[in-house]
């Protein structure tokens, strides 16, 4: 397993499990749950938000929040 920070722009993952259950809890409330492909859109600049879509939507999450994501 690989987390999301460490896939590369353009590429797409299926996400597998959250390391944290807070994020875990908020990112389910997005909609993001395991099992769903996540494709890596860009990173914003000077160690912003990450840009990602996942099930047709857009979503900005922290870094914090994208290490806790777990791709298969």
């Amino acid at each position: 397993m690989i987390e999301l920070l460490a896939l590369e722009p353009g590429k797409s993952a299926i996400i597998q499990s959250f390391s944290d259950e807070e994020t875990a809890c908020k990112m389910m409330s997005m909609g993001i749950l395991p099992g769903s492909t996540v494709t890596f859109i860009r990173k914003a600049p000077f160690g912003g938000a990450i840009y990602i879509k996942a099930d047709n939507q857009q979503f900005a999450i922290r870094n914090k929040e994208a290490a806790c994501v777990m791709l298969s």
